[in-house]
Order: structure tokens, then C-alpha cells, then sequence
């Protein structure tokens, strides 16, 4: 007897997913990994030895830590991390990083040798244009603020301008730059950048914010290394901050705000910046026209401690840094940008830039 039974073949015999799908579910996954993990991620960039690759990984993680931290895409991390008791991990960071003894002697290929017979840069700025001493501010003549720094103003820096323009009489310009500072002028030159604003665009204010790179050992124009933080080093940073200091005030009516560090979340990292806002602050104190700006007391508890979360004007608790214990968070952002914003009113003529 035949067998009756259906035997067309199989169109599928092995099932499964087509190979495509699985290409694409991996990606996925490893995109969503790399969200989970942006903060741990950016924290080991930022406590690796002071070179191009340390400065090179901060700016990939940086804006990858943003976007995470802002979607709530890191809070399987930061569950865990509390969970298996590493919510507080930074003093295994600070030991990385503190392990720095004898101060190295980079490659040739990393750290070009300046030329002995080429004499260091200097910059002059042309202060000859007429300033009216009554200016009337308008939306064709608006009062223009210029925002300059380090990656701490990446993660502020946007939220300034758009708060700052809900004025008509306001043109605000943020230019921050991942992974600089004033101990690097070989990777980004910032005098030399400030010195091209001020006379190109003469702003009326401008916000300067620098540190967050800048513990770290510097080269002096004539090629000699000096250990980070001795009398030699704070000589010569203290001369940095004064040259770029003198070129932001141009002029009398120009406002100068420089911003001292926040708080940081790791002991060491935190000592450290410290130090540089001594240094900021003496600097400005000794000059008329800088006003140095202290966030110690606008990022801290009521015991003066670091704290990722502080209650708003409401008695909410707003998450106002983020995961990596060093940058502001969006709502951060925004607390910075509103203590700025007030303090420019605080001038004389400027009361009225943001309404009554």
C-alpha cells in the first residue's frame, strides 16, 4: 500500500532566525552595553595617564555618557554597582591615578620638542574700537555673551544659550572643547582661541570654566617638565591663568565670570580641583574686572558633601549630576546656567537683560 502521507519537503528545516536579524540583535545589544556601562566607561577614560588616548576617550565617552545618563539608560548599572556594594567606587579610581611618582618623559612622536630658537607666542588684542559708555540693548544691537572651556562646558553650554536667548536683547555663543585645558596648549591652544574671540566678535560678557584636565604635569615653553601641584608648577599654571585672564578683559564694560570647579565625587579628584580653585581665585582677586564664581555651595547637602541628587525650589530631589561623579547633569545645567544668569544681571545696566 502507498503511504498516503504529505511528503512536499520542508521550505524551513532547520528554523531559526535569517542571519540578518541576529547581526542586527547583536548590534543592538552592544550599543545598549556600551548606554548600560557610559559612566563606568567614561570614569576609567578620565583616570588614565595624561596622553593623547586618555584625551581622545574622554570625547568619545563624554557625549555617549549624556545622552545615557539623560534617557535613564544607566540605572541597571548603577543598581548593580549598589546591590554588590560599588556605588562608592572611587577610591579605587584615585589609587590609578595616584600612582604617578617620578614625572615621565613622553616620546618624541607624542610631545614634539619645541624649537629652541622659536621665541614662545604672545597675543595682543586691539582695543582701539570706541565703546559707548550707555549702551541700549536691542535685538538688532543684543547684548552677546560668549561661553569658553573645558568638557564641563560641554555639558552646560547649551542649556545657557537657549535660557540665556529667551531674551530678545541676547546672542549667546557656547564653545567648549572635550579634553582640554591650560596644562595642554600643544593639543588645544586656549590663549591663543580667547585672543581671536575678543577681538573678532568683542562680546559684551564672557563665562570662562577650565580645570577638569588640568591636574596633571605640565611642559613649560622651554621644554622642562614640572611635577603637577609643586612651587615651580604653580608658578608657572597661576602665569596661564593670568595670561588668559588678561586677554578675556579687553575692555572696562566687559563682564568676566570665571567658574571655579564643582564638587567632585571621588576624595582625590575633588583635593585636586580644589587646589586649581585656589588658584582661580587668587588670580581673579588680583584683578578688578574677573569675578571668580564658587559652586561649592550650589552642588553640595546641607553638610557640604558632594550629592548626585538635591532638591529643587519645590523640595524635589533632582538628579543634577551625573554617573561619573564629575559632570553636571541636564538639570544641573540648568542650576548653573540660572546662578549665571543672575549674577550677569548683577551689573550695573544689566538688571533688566531677563525681565523684572
Amino acid at each position: 500500500m502507498e503511504d498516503e502521507t504529505d511528503t512536499e519537503p520542508n521550505p524551513h528545516p532547520h528554523g531559526g532566525f535569517p542571519a540578518g536579524k541576529v547581526f542586527l540583535s547583536g548590534i543592538a545589544g552592544f550599543i545598549l552595553a556600551a548606554a548600560i556601562n557610559s559612566g563606568a566607561l567614561l570614569a576609567d577614560a578620565e583616570q588614565l595617564p595624561d596622553s593623547r588616548s586618555r584625551s581622545v576617550s574622554v570625547a568619545i565617552w563624554s557625549p555617549i555618557e549624556k545622552i545615557a545618563s539623560t534617557l535613564k539608560l544607566t540605572w541597571p548599572r548603577n543598581v548593580g554597582d549598589f546591590l554588590l556594594g560599588r556605588n562608592e567606587g572611587e577610591d579605587q579610581i584615585d589609587l590609578r591615578r595616584e600612582q604617578i611618582g617620578a614625572v615621565p618623559q613622553p616620546s618624541a612622536e607624542e610631545w614634539p620638542a619645541l624649537s629652541p630658537e622659536k621665541p614662545p607666542p604672545t597675543y595682543e588684542l586691539d582695543q582701539t574700537t570706541a565703546v559707548a559708555s550707555e549702551p541700549v540693548w536691542s535685538s538688532g544691537n543684543p547684548f552677546t555673551i560668549w561661553v569658553l572651556g573645558d568638557s564641563m562646558v560641554q555639558f552646560f553650554g547649551e542649556t545657557f544659550v537657549r535660557m540665556a536667548e529667551r531674551s530678545s536683547l541676547v546672542a549667546a555663543t557656547s564653545e567648549p572643547k572635550l579634553a582640554s585645558g591650560l596644562s595642554r596648549p600643544d593639543y588645544f591652544d586656549w590663549p591663543a582661541r580667547i585672543s581671536d574671540v575678543m577681538t573678532e566678535y568683542d562680546p559684551d560678557a564672557v563665562v570662562l570654566m577650565f580645570g577638569g584636565n588640568d591636574a596633571q604635569n605640565i611642559k613649560t615653553d622651554e621644554g622642562q617638565w614640572l611635577k603637577r601641584f609643586t612651587a615651580e608648577w604653580e608658578e608657572e599654571y597661576r602665569s596661564r591663568i593670568a595670561l588668559v585672564m588678561d586677554l578675556a578683559t579687553g575692555t572696562e564694560e566687559r563682564v568676566v565670570l570665571w567658574v571655579g570647579q564643582p564638587p567632585m565625587r571621588g576624595e582625590g579628584f575633588d583635593s585636586r580641583m580644589k587646589q586649581l580653585n585656589d588658584l582661580y581665585r587668587l588670580e581673579a582677586d588680583s584683578r578688578l574686572d574677573v569675578h571668580y564664581l564658587d559652586l561649592q555651595s550650589l552642588f553640595t547637602d546641607e553638610n557640604g558633601a558632594y550629592a548626585r541628587y538635591l532638591p529643587d525650589s519645590s523640595g524635589k530631589l533632582t538628579d543634577v549630576r551625573l554617573t561619573d561623579g564629575v559632570h553636571l547633569s541636564h538639570w544641573g545645567g540648568e542650576w548653573l546656567s540660572e546662578f549665571l544668569l543672575d549674577e550677569i544681571e548683577k551689573f550695573p545696566g544689566l538688571d533688566g537683560l531677563w525681565g523684572e
